[in-house]
């Protein structure tokens, strides 16, 4: 199955296939892509696939090298995997999203484990390992969760590259080391990561729904040590919180039995939904009153708590994707949804990307996977997060008209 959308020179398609055949679905899902998207050379191809097919990953490269002969080829095993259509979270499946990209510049470079360390806090040498930044539009990122430190990473370029935009996700077709697959071209990698920088003749928006809404009133940190909070507005961190819930509506407190997070401010003012990073409530230690986070905690900050479930999930979905209605016709879509998200969470098959299709007036070219950590930008800055969508709409750049004397 394809979808193509054709916007001035830039053309996208996307197809898929569940052969459980590496090799075959390969072919089925690059025959798809040729027959739409017609003659000529193919720039990008994204590719995603689901751990049925990870065995056979270098017959699924070569085939898409012999068919596609595309410039850049990129890849990423996933849990499950996203489809202009649908969410294939059972079974064997693989997302292709493959394009045609005149005035548009596409870097891609390689993350292995070994020198995405300390030499990744020099600049001269983070720029050797990442070229193509200079402008870019958007970075795409793919990692293996279990040897690439992405958050390490993440701060690089927030560090090095302010203000660009990083979206992707990490592997996760399987939950131990080298169980995952990450290639670019002829290199194939069961750790480390890959990514490309995109730049020129493109526009991309990024959307990052966190799925989390704030309850209670902003809290400050008094007292704080790496993750762990000891006191809010003065008091006992815990004690403080518990005060917060028991004040809570009836309707609110049964939101709790999905969970409990904190949300830290990712921009001046911070109020309300969208201003937070999100991060988990790991847990709380009663005797010295103290709440465990997944992130370091910083004193005299204003945090608040969040909730979530699937109600809220969509609804912020829905918020952040509203202005798309009145955009142009997008070209193409990269979707990057939790593997905690689909019909486990939601009750029903394939909400993220209906609501996606929904916002964007439907059948534009989409392909993704689910993450065992999603990458995306808040508040200006590039983070890995978990429970999120991450996503990236892509659309031509508007040439502006020649002024004429």
């Amino acid at each position: 199955m394809t979808n193509p959308v054709e916007t001035a020179a830039m053309r996208w398609v996307a197809a898929h296939s569940c052969r459980d055949e590496p090799g075959e679905a390969a072919a089925e899902a690059a025959g798809a892509l040729v027959a739409d998207l017609g003659e000529g050379p193919i720039d990008l191809v994204l590719a995603f696939f689901t751990a049925h097919l990870v065995p056979g990953t270098d017959a699924l490269v070569a085939t898409l090298k012999r068919d596609l002969a595309p410039r850049c080829l990129v890849g990423v095993s996933g849990g499950a995997v996203a489809t202009t259509e649908r969410e294939i979270e059972q079974g064997p499946a693989l997302a292709l999203l493959a394009a045609r990209l005149p005035g548009v510049e596409v870097k891609p470079f390689v993350m292995p484990s070994s020198s995405w360390g300390e030499a990744i806090d020099d600049p001269l040498e983070f720029a050797r390992h990442t070229p193509g930044l200079k402008d870019a539009e958007l970075v795409i990122i793919f990692g293996d969760p279990f040897s690439l430190d992405a958050e390490r990473a993440l701060a690089a370029f927030n560090r090095h590259a302010p203000g660009v935009r990083v979206v992707g996700g990490m592997a996760s077709a399987g939950f131990r080391p080298q169980a995952n697959v990450v290639f670019l071209n002829d290199w194939i990698a069961r750790e480390g990561g890959v990514g490309l920088a995109l730049a020129g003749a493109l526009r991309v928006d990024v959307v990052v729904s966190q799925g989390c809404r704030p309850i209670g009133p902003p809290l400050e940190v008094t007292r704080a040590e790496q993750n762990l909070i000891f006191e809010l507005d003065g008091q006992p961190a815990l004690e403080r919180a518990e005060q917060v819930l028991r004040d809570l509506p009836e309707n609110e407190r049964d939101q709790l039995k999905h969970g409990l997070y904190v949300g830290r401010p990712a921009r001046a003012g911070a109020t309300g939904r969208g201003d937070y990073l999100i991060r988990d409530l790991l847990g709380a230690d009663r005797d010295r009153g103290a709440l465990a986070v997944a992130d370091r905690m910083a004193e005299r900050e204003r945090v608040r708590l969040h909730v979530r479930d699937a109600t809220t999930a969509l609804e912020d979905l829905e918020l952040l994707l509203a202005p798309q209605e009145f955009d142009s016709r997008a070209a193409a879509v990269l979707v990057f949804s939790c593997n905690g998200r689909g019909r486990a969470f939601f009750g029903k098959p394939d909400r993220d990307i209906r609501t996606l299709q929904g916002a964007l007036g439907g059948h534009v070219p989409a392909a993704g996977f689910f993450c065992a950590g999603e990458i995306g930008p808040v508040g200006g800055k590039n983070f890995l997060h978990g429970h999120t969508a991450s996503i990236a709409i892509v659309r031509p750049k508007q040439q502006s008209a020649p002024s004429h004397a």
